[in-house]
C-alpha cells in the first residue's frame, strides 16, 4: 500500500534529491528530458544556466457550515456561514548551472510548487 503510505507523498526533499542526480551530466540530457528551457543565460566564462519555470493553480473550494439552535417554544433558528473558494497560484523555477564543457554543476530552485515523488 504505496509502501506504508510514506512513498506516495511528492515532497520538496525528494525534488532536491532528483536535482542531485543531474551533478555532472550533460545539459543536453537535461534538455532531453525537460524540454527547451524557458530561459537561457550565456554567463562570461562560457557557461551557462538554464532555467525552467513550472506553473499552475489549484482550487480549494470554500465551506457551508450551518448550526440550528431551538428555543423551548418549539421554533429553531439556523444560522449559515459561508466561506468563498480560493485559488492558489503553483510555481517552480528550477535553474541550472552549465559548465564551459556543457556539464551541469549545480542547480537552484524557488517557488511553492517544487515538489516531487
Amino acid at each position: 500500500m504505496c509502501t506504508l503510505l510514506t512513498g506516495c507523498f511528492a515532497t520538496t526533499a525528494k525534488y532536491k534529491a532528483a536535482l542531485d542526480t543531474w551533478i555532472g551530466h550533460p545539459s543536453d540530457k537535461l534538455v532531453e528530458k525537460w524540454g527547451a528551457p524557458n530561459a537561457v543565460y550565456n554567463k562570461d566564462d562560457g557557461g551557462k544556466i538554464l532555467t525552467f519555470v513550472r506553473s499552475g493553480s489549484m482550487y480549494l473550494p470554500g465551506t457551508n457550515t450551518s448550526n440550528t439552535t431551538y428555543n423551548p417554544y418549539g421554533g429553531t433558528t439556523t444560522t449559515v456561514t459561508s466561506s468563498p473558494g480560493t485559488t492558489i497560484p503553483l510555481s517552480c523555477k528550477t535553474s541550472f548551472v552549465i559548465s564551459k564543457d556543457g556539464k551541469i554543476t549545480s542547480w537552484s530552485y524557488q517557488g511553492n510548487n517544487c515538489i516531487s515523488k
